[in-house]
């Protein structure tokens, strides 16, 4: 074959090459509000015709997440406070709730009735009162 031929083929072939890129391999279908690539036997689904300028890429891959691979958070080792220094913890945060319960109390009896601040003064009573039954 003489060497103008040859060209003439190679430039030929790729010419002809975005003509195959138009034409998808894997038709996509249309089956009610879903578009798929592979329809299930019995569903009324058509043919959608798709532009030129649509490029259509490979699924991407989801990884691999097994629980082995994940990485495990790492484990805390809190130090063991003695029963008799918990003890006397709370007994502290008692005595500060106890006292903070007593100066709200003497501020709200300096209120005015009826006043906002006194409203405002009797929930944090309120507060203070379930915060003491709550501790230990």
């Amino acid at each position: 074959m003489n060497k103008p031929l040859q060209v003439v083929c190679i430039l030929a072939s790729l010419c002809a090459m975005p003509l195959w890129a138009q034409d998808p391999a894997y038709p996509v279908w249309r089956c009610g509000h879903e578009f798929t690539n592979q329809p299930r036997p019995g569903q009324n689904c058509q043919v959608v015709e798709l532009p030129a300028e649509i490029t259509m890429t490979a699924p991407r891959r989801r990884p691999n997440l097994d629980k082995t691979e994940l990485p495990q958070p790492p484990i805390v080792v809190m130090p063991r406070i003695d029963l008799n220094d918990q003890r006397q913890r709370d007994g502290w945060a008692k005595s500060i709730l106890n006292d903070e319960l007593i100066k709200t109390q003497t501020r709200c009896q300096q209120l005015t009735a009826n006043s906002t601040e006194l409203v405002r003064c009797r929930a944090d009573e309120a507060a203070l009162r379930r915060e003491l039954a709550r501790a230990p």
